[in-house]
């Protein structure tokens, strides 16, 4: 019986490790797929955007064009309140998919998508600026459709900031 129950156990933590490394795999080749797909818009657009890179590393899937630096000098922490007006879109097709308009929300760094929260903080924009960011599928809603956002899409977003506060 002890036999029986070691060879299930093992089976299944075999099976489970397995899926891990598939999954590991289908985020790398998405990875691989979303940079493809932004270093060629970028190129096909001809725009003058800049790698977000943390540290020394220039790993991220996430390019920002500064559109207006702005005037007030700005630290940027995750609980920072930013007031925001903004368009959304799919890169691949281009349909918004949110806009502000003429509202201007506040959220916490801390409290937006991975690729806000890096592209900002580490692209040298100052309160009163805009900035343009294009952000691999990894660094905003990854494999997970939302409502008007297919699964594993790259994201164009062009914010303005009005507001910082700390």
């Amino acid at each position: 019986m002890n036999r029986i129950l070691i060879i299930c156990l093992c089976v299944w933590a075999f099976t489970g490790c397995k899926k891990e490394v598939d999954s590991v795999k289908q985020a790398k080749e998405q990875a691989t797929i979303d940079d493809a797909l932004i270093q060629k818009y970028i190129n096909d657009n001809k725009l003058d955007a800049v790698k977000v890179q943390i540290g020394r590393a220039d790993t991220t899937g996430i390019w920002y064009i500064i559109t207006r630096p702005g005037t007030v000098a700005t630290y940027f922490t995750s609980s920072s309140l930013l007031t925001v007006g903004y368009t959304g879109r799919v890169l691949t097709t281009g349909t918004v998919f949110t806009q502000t308009g003429d509202f201007h929300p506040s959220y916490h760094l801390g409290d937006m998508i991975k690729g806000w929260q890096l592209g900002i903080a580490n692209s040298k924009i100052q309160k009163g600026g805009a900035i343009r960011l294009l952000i691999a599928s990894r660094y905003a809603y990854g494999p997970f459709a939302q409502e008007d956002i297919p699964a594993n899409s790259v994201l164009d977003f062009d914010i303005e900031l009005y507001d910082v506060t700390n």
